[in-house]
Protein backbone atom coordinates (compact mmCIF):
# COMPACT_ATOMS: atom_id res chain seq x y z
CA UNK A 1 0.00 0.00 0.00
CA UNK A 2 1.34 3.42 -0.99
CA UNK A 3 1.77 5.76 1.98
CA UNK A 4 2.63 9.44 1.71
CA UNK A 5 5.20 10.96 4.09
CA UNK A 6 3.94 13.23 6.85
CA UNK A 7 4.76 16.92 6.83
CA UNK A 8 7.09 16.36 9.78
CA UNK A 9 9.05 13.83 7.74
CA UNK A 10 9.24 16.18 4.76
CA UNK A 11 10.51 19.03 6.96
CA UNK A 12 13.12 16.68 8.45
CA UNK A 13 14.30 15.65 4.96
CA UNK A 14 15.03 19.27 4.06
CA UNK A 15 16.75 19.93 7.37
CA UNK A 16 15.88 23.62 7.25
CA UNK A 17 14.14 23.71 10.61
CA UNK A 18 10.67 24.96 11.55
CA UNK A 19 11.20 28.69 11.08
CA UNK A 20 8.73 30.73 9.05
CA UNK A 21 11.21 31.22 6.21
CA UNK A 22 12.06 27.53 6.09
CA UNK A 23 8.40 26.51 6.09
CA UNK A 24 7.63 29.03 3.36
CA UNK A 25 10.45 27.64 1.21
CA UNK A 26 9.39 24.05 1.75
CA UNK A 27 5.76 24.92 1.07
CA UNK A 28 6.71 26.65 -2.18
CA UNK A 29 8.71 23.61 -3.33
CA UNK A 30 5.89 21.21 -2.47
CA UNK A 31 3.42 23.42 -4.32
CA UNK A 32 5.55 23.30 -7.48
CA UNK A 33 5.95 19.52 -7.10
CA UNK A 34 2.18 18.98 -6.87
CA UNK A 35 1.53 21.18 -9.90
CA UNK A 36 4.16 19.60 -12.18
CA UNK A 37 3.71 16.01 -10.93
CA UNK A 38 0.81 15.18 -13.32
CA UNK A 39 2.80 16.53 -16.25
CA UNK A 40 5.85 14.44 -15.34
CA UNK A 41 3.63 11.39 -14.79
CA UNK A 42 2.07 11.93 -18.19
CA UNK A 43 5.50 12.20 -19.81
CA UNK A 44 6.54 8.92 -18.19
CA UNK A 45 3.44 7.21 -19.56
CA UNK A 46 4.09 8.74 -22.96
CA UNK A 47 7.60 7.29 -22.83
CA UNK A 48 6.18 3.83 -22.09
CA UNK A 49 3.75 4.20 -24.97
CA UNK A 50 6.56 5.17 -27.35
CA UNK A 51 8.59 2.20 -26.10
CA UNK A 52 5.69 -0.07 -27.08
CA UNK A 53 5.59 1.48 -30.54
CA UNK A 54 9.32 0.96 -30.99
CA UNK A 55 9.19 -2.62 -29.70
CA UNK A 56 6.18 -3.74 -31.76
CA UNK A 57 7.43 -1.65 -34.66
CA UNK A 58 10.41 -3.96 -34.98
CA UNK A 59 7.91 -6.42 -36.47
CA UNK A 60 5.48 -4.04 -38.19
CA UNK A 61 5.30 -0.27 -37.74
CA UNK A 62 1.70 0.08 -38.91
CA UNK A 63 0.51 -2.63 -36.53
CA UNK A 64 2.41 -0.94 -33.70
CA UNK A 65 0.38 2.26 -34.11
CA UNK A 66 -2.82 0.25 -34.63
CA UNK A 67 -2.18 -1.61 -31.36
CA UNK A 68 -1.37 1.48 -29.32
CA UNK A 69 -4.21 3.55 -30.75
CA UNK A 70 -7.06 1.10 -31.30
CA UNK A 71 -6.43 -2.31 -29.71
CA UNK A 72 -6.13 -0.56 -26.35
CA UNK A 73 -9.45 1.26 -26.83
CA UNK A 74 -10.58 0.77 -23.16
CA UNK A 75 -7.92 3.32 -22.26
CA UNK A 76 -9.49 5.82 -24.66
CA UNK A 77 -12.86 5.24 -23.01
CA UNK A 78 -11.37 5.89 -19.56
CA UNK A 79 -9.57 9.00 -20.87
CA UNK A 80 -12.72 10.59 -22.27
CA UNK A 81 -14.92 9.50 -19.35
CA UNK A 82 -12.41 11.13 -16.98
CA UNK A 83 -12.81 14.41 -18.89
CA UNK A 84 -16.59 14.01 -18.80
CA UNK A 85 -16.82 13.22 -15.08
CA UNK A 86 -14.52 16.05 -14.02
CA UNK A 87 -16.41 18.40 -16.33
CA UNK A 88 -19.76 17.50 -14.79
CA UNK A 89 -18.39 17.61 -11.23
CA UNK A 90 -16.85 21.08 -11.69
CA UNK A 91 -19.92 22.51 -13.41
CA UNK A 92 -18.64 22.90 -16.96
CA UNK A 93 -21.10 22.53 -19.85
CA UNK A 94 -20.23 19.41 -21.86
CA UNK A 95 -21.33 20.04 -25.44
CA UNK A 96 -20.06 16.98 -27.30
CA UNK A 97 -18.94 13.45 -26.46
CA UNK A 98 -17.20 11.15 -28.94
CA UNK A 99 -15.64 7.91 -27.75
CA UNK A 100 -14.32 6.67 -31.08
CA UNK A 101 -13.15 8.35 -34.26
CA UNK A 102 -10.40 7.40 -36.64
CA UNK A 103 -9.70 10.68 -38.40
CA UNK A 104 -7.65 13.81 -37.73
CA UNK A 105 -5.24 11.89 -35.48
CA UNK A 106 -7.84 11.63 -32.73
CA UNK A 107 -9.34 8.58 -31.07
CA UNK A 108 -12.11 10.41 -29.24
CA UNK A 109 -12.87 13.79 -27.76
CA UNK A 110 -14.95 15.74 -25.29
CA UNK A 111 -15.96 19.33 -26.01
CA UNK A 112 -16.97 21.62 -23.17
CA UNK A 113 -17.55 25.24 -22.27
CA UNK A 114 -16.30 26.54 -18.96
CA UNK A 115 -18.83 28.63 -17.08
CA UNK A 116 -19.37 30.39 -13.80
CA UNK A 117 -17.13 32.91 -12.01
CA UNK A 118 -13.58 33.39 -13.29
CA UNK A 119 -12.06 31.24 -10.55
CA UNK A 120 -14.44 28.34 -11.30
CA UNK A 121 -13.54 28.58 -14.99
CA UNK A 122 -9.89 28.21 -14.03
CA UNK A 123 -10.70 25.22 -11.81
CA UNK A 124 -12.66 23.60 -14.64
CA UNK A 125 -9.85 24.03 -17.18
CA UNK A 126 -7.21 22.64 -14.82
CA UNK A 127 -9.15 19.65 -13.48
CA UNK A 128 -10.69 18.65 -16.81
CA UNK A 129 -7.23 18.81 -18.42
CA UNK A 130 -5.51 16.71 -15.77
CA UNK A 131 -8.39 14.24 -15.35
CA UNK A 132 -7.09 11.42 -17.62
CA UNK A 133 -3.74 11.25 -15.83
CA UNK A 134 -5.26 11.38 -12.34
CA UNK A 135 -7.93 8.78 -13.12
CA UNK A 136 -5.55 6.60 -15.16
CA UNK A 137 -2.93 6.48 -12.42
CA UNK A 138 -5.55 5.82 -9.74
CA UNK A 139 -7.18 2.97 -11.64
CA UNK A 140 -3.78 1.59 -12.63
CA UNK A 141 -2.65 1.58 -9.01
CA UNK A 142 -5.68 -0.42 -7.86
CA UNK A 143 -5.43 -2.74 -10.86
CA UNK A 144 -1.80 -3.53 -10.05
CA UNK A 145 -2.71 -4.10 -6.40
CA UNK A 146 -5.35 -6.57 -7.55
CA UNK A 147 -3.01 -8.28 -10.00
CA UNK A 148 -0.26 -8.76 -7.42
CA UNK A 149 -2.72 -10.08 -4.86
CA UNK A 150 -2.50 -13.33 -6.85
CA UNK A 151 -4.93 -16.18 -7.29
CA UNK A 152 -5.98 -15.33 -10.85
CA UNK A 153 -6.30 -17.66 -13.82
CA UNK A 154 -4.10 -17.22 -16.91
CA UNK A 155 -6.95 -15.60 -18.85
CA UNK A 156 -7.64 -13.24 -15.95
CA UNK A 157 -3.98 -12.21 -15.83
CA UNK A 158 -4.01 -11.55 -19.57
CA UNK A 159 -7.18 -9.45 -19.30
CA UNK A 160 -5.92 -7.48 -16.31
CA UNK A 161 -2.56 -6.68 -17.87
CA UNK A 162 -4.37 -5.71 -21.09
CA UNK A 163 -6.31 -3.14 -19.06
CA UNK A 164 -3.10 -1.86 -17.45
CA UNK A 165 -1.47 -1.43 -20.87
CA UNK A 166 -4.61 0.31 -22.14
CA UNK A 167 -4.39 2.78 -19.26
CA UNK A 168 -0.69 3.38 -19.91
CA UNK A 169 -1.36 4.16 -23.57
CA UNK A 170 -4.18 6.64 -22.96
CA UNK A 171 -3.65 8.30 -19.56
CA UNK A 172 -1.38 11.02 -20.88
CA UNK A 173 -2.63 14.56 -21.41
CA UNK A 174 -3.02 15.64 -25.03
CA UNK A 175 -1.70 19.00 -26.20
CA UNK A 176 -5.14 20.55 -25.67
CA UNK A 177 -5.36 18.94 -22.21
CA UNK A 178 -2.00 20.45 -21.26
CA UNK A 179 -3.07 23.84 -22.58
CA UNK A 180 -6.24 23.77 -20.48
CA UNK A 181 -4.33 22.54 -17.42
CA UNK A 182 -1.79 25.37 -17.51
CA UNK A 183 -4.49 27.94 -18.25
CA UNK A 184 -6.22 27.08 -14.99
CA UNK A 185 -3.76 25.47 -12.59
CA UNK A 186 -2.47 28.84 -11.35
CA UNK A 187 -5.68 29.12 -9.29
CA UNK A 188 -4.37 26.35 -7.03
CA UNK A 189 -0.96 27.89 -6.28
CA UNK A 190 -1.94 29.99 -3.27
CA UNK A 191 -4.33 27.42 -1.72
CA UNK A 192 -1.68 24.69 -2.04
CA UNK A 193 1.02 26.92 -0.58
CA UNK A 194 -1.18 27.86 2.41
CA UNK A 195 -2.18 24.21 2.88
CA UNK A 196 1.43 23.05 3.14
CA UNK A 197 2.45 26.06 5.24
CA UNK A 198 -0.33 25.45 7.78
CA UNK A 199 0.55 21.75 7.86
CA UNK A 200 4.14 22.71 8.57
CA UNK A 201 3.16 25.08 11.35
CA UNK A 202 1.17 22.30 13.02
CA UNK A 203 3.77 19.58 12.43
Amino acid sequence: MLTLPTMSQVIAWFGWGHGVGALAGISAILTVVVIVAPVIAGLLLYGLERAQVELIGQVNRDFAYFFVNFVTFPGTFVHEMAHLCFGVITGAEVTEICMFESGHGQLGHICYRSRGPWFMRAVQRALIGVAPTVVGFTLGYFLLQYIFSGGHSVLEYIGLWYLVISLIDHSTMSDSDLEGYFQGVWIFILPLFLFFFILGMNA
